[in-house]
């Protein structure tokens, strides 16, 4: 079960971290940034497509559905584990 709980851990930093990336890419281009590498030349020269923020919503929208139902069946196998180890009373 420690296995199961790193795996748990391991997906919500990478949930915490799939939602943060789009916040912090947008305030280093807001503050004159590149984006992390996103426009090389700052927001005023950087061309995206029409659909670049459709895309990069239902991209983050599939990994945050991906990891939540990760995240729901590692939590379920930790109750049926903790429920399998306590006897039953009669």
């Amino acid at each position: 079960m420690v296995v199961v709980r790193i795996l748990l851990g391991v997906l919500l930093g990478l949930l915490a971290l799939v939602l943060v990336l789009p916040a912090v890419i947008l305030v280093d281009l807001v503050s004159g940034g590149t984006g992390l590498g996103l426009c090389q030349d700052g927001l005023a020269t950087c061309s995206s497509g029409a659909f670049a923020g459709m895309e990069l919503l239902i991209v983050t929208g599939g990994v945050v559905v991906v990891l939540g139902a990760l995240i729901a069946l590692c939590v379920r196998i930790l109750r049926r584990s903790n429920t399998a180890d306590t006897p039953v009373a009669f």
